[in-house]
């Protein structure tokens, strides 16, 4: 079976100041780096999709 799992969006954003981030490949470092850096509470919002794939591949010679 073939998978595949992942972040497609992000939105994050400093509930104490005006910072913000739609980085998706790294979201959730950046909000820990600001939170940290500078003391603030920052919350955030992940998109992810994923999709299995369970049917039988079908050799190329075979196809039509």
């Amino acid at each position: 079976m073939s998978y595949s799992y992942g972040v497609i969006a992000a939105i994050v954003f400093c509930n104490d100041c005006e910072w913000k981030t739609e980085s998706y490949k790294n979201a959730q470092a950046l909000a820990k780096i600001h939170a940290k850096r500078y003391g603030h509470r920052v919350s955030g919002e992940l998109t992810i999709a994923f999709h299995y794939d369970h049917r039988q591949k079908i050799p190329k010679e075979t196809r039509t």
